[in-house]
């Protein structure tokens, strides 16, 4: 599911705020949009109250027993009364993106055909109008060079936390070996640390786990594919909190 995410969330974010750039400022009060649930399917939340890259988002996941084509028309149907515009279609991988504008929000779902028939796929709504895009490592120290890619903040019941993926120039042993300092110098104690090395099934990677007080992170440093460099998702998770949704 994370995979799934990292690969619509960019691609959301790029299409609502090309059509809801210019929606007027009186939707900046609009109540969060009801979304239709796909035909003859089972859904379950993955978040109610998130934030990707600055922006307010809600997203669900689902099976079910009808083919993508089916859940594709569907939601094409759907939107297409009471807009001005017809939805967007456009394929992602293996899977198709339909979307459509509703006032300051932006409506998308993911949907792909099972490997044992029926579909599956990701419902999402972001609120575009009043926000920005923004990717802010937060107290998150960076190496010279890095780039945060995505960041995704969530509030859940207990727990708060905040996903960063950083691209970085060096190997995951270095940047491994910096956050290892990093993390220790700011109070953290190290709980797990595993260093697994490239295989011709798996690329080279290092796994971590920290925690302080009632703070904990885990950081995953993974060897960029094809090119030099690594890839690094650290979640940092504060628990024993109260939700305030974005």
């Amino acid at each position: 599911m994370i995979r799934q995410l990292r690969e619509i969330l960019p691609r959301v974010l790029l299409g609502a705020v090309l059509l809801v750039a210019t929606a007027a400022r009186t939707f900046a009060s609009e109540p969060w949009p009801e979304l239709p649930l796909p035909p003859r399917a089972s859904v379950q939340w993955v978040g109610d109250s998130m934030r990707v890259n600055g922006v307010p988002m809600r997203i669900m996941q689902f099976q079910s027993s009808a083919a993508a084509h089916d859940i594709v028309e569907y939601y094409l149907a759907y939107w297409s009364r009471g807009y001005p515009a017809k939805p967007s279609v456009r394929p992602v991988g293996p899977a198709t993106v339909v979307g459509q504008a509703h006032g300051p929000y932006f409506m998308t779902v993911k949907v792909r055909d099972a490997d044992r028939g029926g579909s599956d796929g990701l419902i999402a709504v972001s609120r575009l109008l009043g926000t920005r895009i923004e990717r802010s490592p937060g107290a998150l120290s960076l190496m010279q060079g890095a780039k945060v890619l995505q960041v995704v903040e969530s509030n859940d019941p207990g727990k708060t936390s905040r996903q960063m993926v950083i691209s970085n120039t060096l190997a995951p042993p270095a940047v491994a070996q910096y956050y290892l300092s990093w993390f220790q110098s700011e109070g953290w104690q190290l709980v797990q640390h595993t260093d697994t090395p490239r295989t011709a099934r798996a690329p080279e990677s290092s796994f971590m786990v920290f925690q302080r007080d009632r703070e904990e992170a885990l950081v995953s440093v993974v060897a960029a594919a094809g090119a030099r460099g690594s890839v690094m998702v650290a979640n940092l998770v504060t628990k024993d909190t109260v939700p305030k949704p974005f």
